[in-house]
């Protein structure tokens, strides 16, 4: 060929903007309640006011930030109730991805699954040595989508990405960003440790019970405010 294409970029400069923002969030460049500048953004980046408000209006659909009219866009501030159903609803989706994820795969399968967690454990335990919010925030939605994959259900699988719920794994700390670092390194590293250490077992109630409680447990640090379900923490966790 005498005229050779270009290589697709994986990612569409919306989802590179929408993941721009989405990190400078965690990484509190941007507080709750503080707006966010279009136009600065868009000078910033590189890009027309177009890319900005597409990832804006996703970022909306999230739940990170809030659209106000006439008056522009603001980190989404932490409601605490919206957090607790959000959770509730990662909940659902999770014990059910992992109830027929357990029916629906061999044990090779299964075995397979436990490496590839671990794998990502691993990757865990660096960054949170290193202290990097983003790379960890990365790890963890893969974390759990890998889990919600396992299900083979394709329907919800796409539930999953479509309401962006992957996307609120750190919502309960939005207020803290940046994170100290020593419990930075127990959300990223030592409770998934806790959790595979028992997805291993392969038993679907003590999987149900370990992934409501690895959740849940997000909202430890808020629970003078909410008043969290009886029997939510597994014996020895509490």
């Amino acid at each position: 060929m005498k005229h050779r294409l270009h290589k697709i970029r994986k990612n569409s400069l919306k989802e590179q903007v929408i993941t721009a923002i989405r990190n400078a969030i965690i990484e509190g460049k941007f507080r709750p309640g503080e707006k966010i500048p279009e136009q600065e953004l868009a000078e910033q980046l590189g890009v027309s006011r177009t890319p900005i408000r597409e990832a804006i209006h996703i970022l909306e659909q999230q739940g990170l930030v809030v659209i106000v009219p006439k008056s522009g866009t603001f980190v989404a501030e932490v409601d605490l109730e919206e957090v607790q159903d959000s959770l509730y609803t990662r909940i659902a989706l999770e014990e059910l991805a992992l109830h027929q994820a357990i029916e629906r795969s061999s044990p090779k399968e299964w075995e397979r699954l436990c490496k590839k967690l671990n794998h990502i454990l691993n990757g865990m335990k660096d960054v949170g040595e290193g202290w990097n919010t983003i790379a960890a925030t990365e790890l963890d939605i893969e974390w759990h989508t890998i889990l919600i994959d396992a299900a083979k259900n394709r329907y919800l699988s796409r539930v999953w990405r479509m309401t962006g719920l992957q996307f609120l794994i750190w919502s309960p700390e939005r207020n803290e960003y940046p994170i100290e670092k020593a419990r930075f390194s127990d959300i990223i590293y030592l409770h998934h440790k806790e959790l595979l250490d028992i997805l291993r077992s392969r038993n679907p109630e003590e999987c149900s019970q370990a992934i409501r409680f690895h959740i849940l447990q997000r909202l430890s640090d808020f629970d003078t405010q909410i008043n969290l379900p009886e029997n939510v923490f597994l014996q020895g966790h509490k």
